[in-house]
């Protein structure tokens, strides 16, 4: 259903825009010449013929032609979405490894200098711009350190600069998250009754960790399919060549199927994203299970 209306707004909105025959032929284009050009397109139909048309190709994992590259839409997007993919998936780890171990140091030290440390970082995280992180990464360590290339792609030290700057965001929102969803752990009767009973600290570190998890895998699932589809700035910033980088040529080419194509396989990777999630919640919680196998028996009773 999601997908559904994605690709319906997606279809009428760039239609809005004016007539593309007129935009994609030449400036000096007679009127027959447009007229061509819209026959050529399949824009002569009524629109609601074009609308069936495309779902119709949709079915069959037929995106559309580019207009600009003179070729499939896949067959542009799905070496973007793989270098867009190992960006999003670096910047990813660096944000939940790093978001799960600060929370969870400073959900164990609450008020202590290092937990006000944590919470004064993660704040700035969430309000620094990615565009801004990234021009004073490039300051430090290409101008000033040499130590990094600023642009290109195809090594490890080129990746680490735009995975930095996409996980700034996510790192943040993860460590308060984590770090509000293990005091509410460490303050339930359970935790103190175990604590009480002289648990060892890993074993009550790991309870407390296991049942903070749930709203974290929420967030962290929810984190990462917007990182794929917010590398537009970081990917223009470094010039990596993925989807946001592909998204501003179709932009400024006026490719019309090639932004519903990105935007579709956008949306694809984000309801995938969330549906793994979800599936993640009956192996991190049994309750989960037993409720949904109580709820499976009622059917099957009713």
């Amino acid at each position: 259903m999601a997908l559904w209306v994605v690709v319906t707004l997606v279809f009428f909105l760039a239609r809005l825009g004016g007539d593309p025959a007129a935009l994609l032929a030449p400036v000096d284009a007679t009127p027959a010449q447009i007229d061509q050009v819209r026959r050529d397109l399949g824009l002569d139909q009524p629109v609601f013929i074009q609308y069936a048309d495309y779902l119709r190709g949709l079915v069959t994992g037929d995106l559309g032609m580019s207009t600009s590259f003179r070729t499939d839409v896949l067959e542009i997007v799905g070496p973007a979405m793989v270098n867009t993919a190992e960006l999003a998936l670096v910047g990813f780890v660096i944000a939940l490894v790093g978001g799960l171990v600060l929370g969870t140091l400073a959900g164990t030290r609450v008020n202590s200098r290092f937990d006000k440390g944590v919470r004064l970082v993660a704040v700035a995280g969430q309000s620094v711009p990615a565009f801004f992180l990234g021009m004073l990464l490039v300051l430090l360590f290409t101008v000033n350190l040499g130590l990094l290339p600023a642009f290109g792609s195809g090594d490890l030290k080129s990746i680490i600069l735009p995975a930095v700057a996409l996980a700034a965001f996510p790192l943040s929102a993860i460590t308060r998250l984590t770090r509000s969803a293990v005091l509410e752990v460490a303050g339930r009767d359970q935790t103190m009754f175990e604590r009480s009973k002289g648990v060892s600290p890993v074993v009550l570190l790991a309870h407390i960790v296991r049942n903070a998890s749930l709203p974290v895998v929420t967030l962290s699932g929810v984190q990462l399919g917007a990182m794929f589809s917010s590398t537009i700035v970081v990917e223009s910033l470094f010039a990596w060549p993925g989807v946001g980088q592909l998204a501003i040529q179709a932009i400024n080419s006026r490719d019309f199927a090639l932004i519903q194509g990105i935007v579709i396989v956008n949306t694809l990777v984000y309801v995938g994203l969330l549906f793994l999630v979800d599936l993640s919640y009956g192996w991190l919680d049994p309750r989960v299970r037993q409720s949904n196998s109580r709820n499976s028996s009622s059917k099957v009773t009713a």
